[in-house]
C-alpha cells in the first residue's frame, strides 16, 4: 500500500530497523505503516520524513494520500 515509503526507505539503503530507531519508534509499528495496516499520527509521520529527508509536503502524500 504504502509502496512510496518502502521506496524512500529503500533508496536511503536503510532498513526499517535502521528507521524506526532513528526516529524512535518500534520496528513493528514502523513495519505496519510501511505495510499500510497503520496511519502514523502527524508527529511520528513528521520523525519518520526528518529520517527520509523528505518536506512536510511530501510526507503528507505520503502518509495520508488515498493514492
Amino acid at each position: 500500500m504504502r509502496v512510496l515509503l518502502a521506496n524512500l526507505r529503500e533508496s536511503t539503503n536503510m532498513t526499517q530497523t535502521q528507521i524506526s530507531r532513528c526516529a524512535r519508534i518500534s520496528q513493528g509499528y514502523y513495519s505496519e505503516i510501511e505495510s499500510g495496516f497503520r496511519c502514523p499520527s502527524p508527529s511520528v509521520a513528521e520523525k519518520i520524513a526528518d529520517v527520509l529527508q523528505i518536506s512536510e509536503q511530501d510526507m503528507f502524500r505520503v502518509f495520508y494520500s488515498k493514492e
